[in-house]
């Protein structure tokens, strides 16, 4: 048997199937839908119809309405935001090997779109593709037109991704306060047709939402329960996942193949999807996807959390600080022996390498996740009418405090680490408590009510 993408999605769940709404969700139907069962969507344009950059097309070279025919205006990007900095990879072909090999460097936008119009042009004649990812341009814009009367951005953040864990920084990032200086997770991708994102999940498992302002996306999902048949050893945590779709289907078509043994499966459960112009996507917790631009597109990309998935991201934190300790096994041992150093001082040391290691290869480690813990809990994202109610949100997190309090990590991290993850904790306990008066108090209450309107039916002797 020959295997080939048409085999793609034949044994979906139910479960599993992405949710393509026609109508915009209320927060209700998107959390009962999505959040809570892990569920991808699309999500029509009427969502993001009111935007900024989508009613006035500025992004769109022709200014047409019809959106299907609207192509980038690349040179718009340069004059609105040539002076920004972001990560281009340049895809190109290497004669000696004859294959596509990626180059990651920082440029200006301006750099950047000088780049795609010679590309364009085809004076590159080895180039394949141009993508400018993990563009910051919200931090940048806010820092530049910090105390600017009247600075419109590009777009609002749809209600129904509004309670964002990751990105509830001040909405003033020039303050040059600690919110300027952190990273956040509220991206544009704009990349020229051909361009790719190759088989990744998101941050610590955390969600994606994605908009497309101009061109079509092709998606390739795959569910969190076909992670083991991704990898070269099924039953082996750390054994190296297949890097892409490609490599997934001709590594099924080799004749003599004994590593990777159930791609298969992976395949049948793998989803293909097409996500037009001016459609939002929301792609859940620990989801393997793959995207390719189909034409010159740009998106508004963000990741986020929230107390739905958090649990998730906390045993993924833990499962990437194992994979440092047991690379790191040999230094363990060499703090342990070092002259004039305490078991304790050893222990230290090391724990803090380890979480170093951690935020270079992940960008996150325990610091990063209680501070954000610490920041929503004490200001909450939004109203409450577009999250979950403060006593099931404590339930998802409390479990998480306890765990962390008998980590044999957490005896020897920074003090300040241990200290904010023990002010989370006594703030949740706290929600409870009051949570537990309120409902106490309304039971009185309703109990009173109910027995003067028993004893207003009693009758009256006379």
């Amino acid at each position: 048997m020959t295997w080939s993408i048409q085999e793609a999605g034949l044994h979906v769940r139910d479960q599993d199937e992405l949710i393509h709404f026609c109508d915009v969700p209320s927060y209700a139907e998107f959390r009962q839908r999505c959040l809570i069962p892990n569920r991808p969507c699309i999500l029509p344009r009427a969502l993001v119809a009111h935007w900024d950059v989508i009613h006035s097309n500025c992004w769109a070279s022709n200014g047409s309405s019809a959106s299907e025919t609207q192509h980038v205006n690349w040179e718009a990007l340069k004059w609105h935001y040539g002076t920004h900095v972001s990560p281009v990879v340049v895809a190109r072909l290497d004669r000696t090997s004859c294959k596509v090999q990626e180059d990651r460097s920082d440029m200006t936008i301006s750099n950047a779109v000088d780049l795609i119009q010679a590309f364009r042009r085809g004076d590159l004649a080895d180039v394949r593709s141009i993508y400018i990812k993990d563009w910051h341009l919200i931090r940048q814009l806010r820092s530049s037109t910090c105390g600017q009367p009247g600075t419109k951005e590009p777009y609002v953040v749809p209600e129904i991704f509004a309670d964002d864990w990751m990105n509830n920084v001040s909405t003033r990032d020039c303050s040059g306060g600690q919110d300027a200086q952190q990273d956040d997770f509220r991206f544009v991708y704009a990349g020229t047709c051909g361009s790719q994102t190759l088989l990744h999940r998101d941050v610590y498992t955390s969600y994606s939402w994605s908009t497309n302002v101009v061109g079509v996306k092709k998606w390739f999902l795959l569910p969190p329960h076909t992670i083991p048949a991704l990898r070269r050893f099924p039953r082996v945590s750390t054994s190296p996942l297949i890097p892409d779709i490609d490599t997934l289907l001709c590594t099924l078509n080799e004749a003599d193949r004994k590593d990777y043994p159930h791609l298969a499966d992976a395949l049948a459960h793998m989803q293909v999807i097409t996500q037009h112009a001016h459609e939002t996507i929301f792609i859940p917790s620990n989801w393997y996807h793959q995207v390719h631009n189909l034409t010159d597109c740009i998106s508004i990309n963000r990741n986020w959390c929230n107390s739905h998935n958090i649990a998730s991201l906390y045993h993924s934190i833990v499962q990437e600080l194992q994979h440092v300790e047991q690379s790191l096994c040999d230094v363990r041992e060499i703090l342990a022996n070092k002259p004039c150093s305490t078991h304790h001082d050893s222990k230290r040391e090391f724990y803090a390498l380890v979480q170093d290691v951690a935020v270079k290869d992940a960008g996150w480690a325990w610091h990063a996740f209680w501070q954000m813990l610490l920041r929503n809990l004490t200001s909450l994202p939004t109203e409450p009418a577009l999250r979950p109610h403060v006593a099931w949100m404590s339930q998802q997190l409390l479990p998480l405090t306890h765990d962390f309090e008998h980590r044999e990590d957490a005896r020897w991290l920074d003090p300040v680490i241990r200290t904010t993850a023990q002010t989370c904790k006594s703030l949740l306990d706290a929600m409870v408590e009051q949570c537990q008066f309120l409902e106490a108090q309304q039971r009185t209450e309703k109990h009173a009510g109910d027995q003067e309107e028993h004893e207003g039916k009693l009758p009256v002797n006379g």
